[in-house]
């Protein structure tokens, strides 16, 4: 069987900075969370500027599908494009809020595959990376925290 190797490439720290509520739409509830925050790993750091997460629960599984972007810009002010999608699992004493239509309190877990994009040509490596990254949400403490590596 073969393995996966990954490389980690930087910690994304972010907080919450605003919450759209959508509401209930034909797909189900959507909210869209604001961030902004930093971003630090072995050969890059700087701050996220500015990124928004679609966020959409799925009513038939209570489970929150996860559509980011972010603008990262890195210390030698060089910036650098993210996407993300995936996943998390509502917990269930925040399902009744999430099926509300409202940002649900409480800690996540998400997962999502993400492409990084950049016309810095020093960096022109990261235009071909696929990465993933395992997250640590808290609504309550507003903060969204991914670790992200290269496979």
């Amino acid at each position: 069987m073969t393995t996966i190797e990954a490389t980690f490439l930087f910690q994304l720290e972010m907080r919450i900075t605003g919450v759209e509520i959508i509401g209930i739409t034909p797909r189900g509830p959507r909210v869209i969370s604001y961030v902004k925050g930093v971003f630090e790993g072995p050969e890059l750091k700087g701050t996220v500027d500015n990124g928004a997460d679609y966020i959409l629960l799925r009513p038939g599984d209570m489970v929150a599908e996860l559509d980011a972007r972010l603008t990262l810009r890195s210390e030698r002010d060089e910036f650098i494009y993210v996407g993300y999608t995936g996943f998390t699992d509502i917990p269930e004493e925040a399902r009744e809020g999430a099926a509300a239509g409202i940002l649900p309190p409480g800690k996540f877990r998400p997962r999502v595959a993400v492409r990084i994009e950049t016309s810095a040509p020093r960096l022109a490596k990261w235009n071909r990376i696929q990465a993933i990254g395992i997250g640590q949400a808290d609504t309550v403490a507003g903060t969204v925290n991914y670790h992200v590596y290269g496979l």
